[in-house]
C-alpha cells in the first residue's frame, strides 16, 4: 500500500477511537480552581491590610523603617539620629587675648568695688582705664590694666622678682609709695599661670599729680588684692 494510503488509514483509525473530553467536568474543575485562587488573593490582601494598620497603630516613626526597601542602608545620619542622641558639648567660655579693652576692665572693677562708694569717670577715663571713687572723705583715682601675656619672662623678672608663687602658681606683688610721697598711692600686680596679668593702682587724690586729699587709702590692701585676684577678670 502506498505511504499516502497508510497515513490516511491511520488517521481514520485514530478518529474512530477518539473519545471527546468530558466538557462539563472540565468546566467545573476550572471554576473550582478559579474560586480557590480568588479566595487566596483575598486572604493575602486582608493580611497585608492588617499588617499596615498595625504598623500605623505603632506610630509613624516605625513605619518608614519597616516599609522601606529591605536592601537600603539604614546606618546613615537619619538612622543614627533615631537610634541615639549625642549630648551637645559645652560651649567654651569666651575669653580675650592681648589687652582687655579699658571700658570692659572698668566695668569689671566697678562691679567689684565695696559697697558705700560712689564712682564717676574722669576726662578720658574710659580710654585710660581710670575711675574716680569717693567714700565721702575725699576722692581717689583708681586705674586698672588687664592683659593676657603670651610671654611672662620679663614681667616675672622685673615686677615679681623675689615673689613666692601661691599653690596654684599665681604671683601677687603689692607695693606702697614711700612715706612722704604725695600723693600717696599703692599698686597691686597679679600674674596667673595662664598669662592673665592684672594691675590696679590707687591714689589718695583725684590725680597722679595733685596733693593728697585723703589721710588714709580708700581701699585697704586686702580689698585691693581681693579685687585684683577676682576670677571675674577672666
Amino acid at each position: 500500500m502506498p505511504i499516502e494510503e497508510d497515513f490516511t488509514e491511520a488517521l481514520r483509525t485514530a478518529i474512530s477511537t477518539f473519545e471527546p473530553p468530558n466538557t462539563p467536568s472540565l468546566l467545573q474543575a476550572c471554576v473550582r480552581n478559579g474560586r480557590r485562587r480568588r479566595r487566596r488573593r483575598a486572604a493575602a490582601v486582608a493580611v497585608s491590610g492588617t499588617a499596615v494598620l498595625a504598623l500605623v497603630g505603632l506610630g509613624t516613626t516605625v513605619v518608614p523603617g519597616l516599609l522601606s526597601d529591605p536592601t537600603a542602608d539604614h546606618t546613615g545620619p537619619a538612622a543614627s539620629a533615631t537610634t541615639g542622641s549625642a549630648t551637645p558639648s559645652a560651649t567654651p567660655k569666651p575669653t580675650f587675648t592681648g589687652a582687655l579693652p579699658a571700658d570692659r576692665a572698668l566695668a569689671t572693677m566697678t562691679a567689684l568695688l565695696p559697697r558705700g562708694l560712689t564712682h564717676s569717670s574722669p576726662p578720658g577715663g574710659r580710654q585710660s582705664g581710670q575711675l574716680w571713687v569717693d567714700d565721702g572723705h575725699g576722692t581717689s583715682l583708681l586705674e586698672v590694666h588687664v592683659s593676657r601675656q603670651a610671654s611672662t619672662a620679663a614681667i616675672r623678672s622685673h615686677v615679681f622678682a623675689g615673689t613666692r608663687p601661691l599653690a596654684d602658681g599665681t604671683l601677687i606683688a603689692t607695693r606702697q609709695a614711700p612715706p612722704g610721697t604725695d600723693p600717696g598711692h599703692a599698686t597691686v600686680n597679679v600674674l596667673h599661670p595662664d598669662g592673665l596679668y592684672v594691675t590696679i593702682m590707687v591714689w589718695q587724690a583725684p590725680s597722679q599729680n595733685t596733693p593728697s586729699t585723703r589721710t588714709t587709702p580708700i581701699l585697704t590692701p586686702a580689698q585691693l588684692q581681693a579685687i585684683a585676684t577676682s576670677p571675674q577678670w577672666r
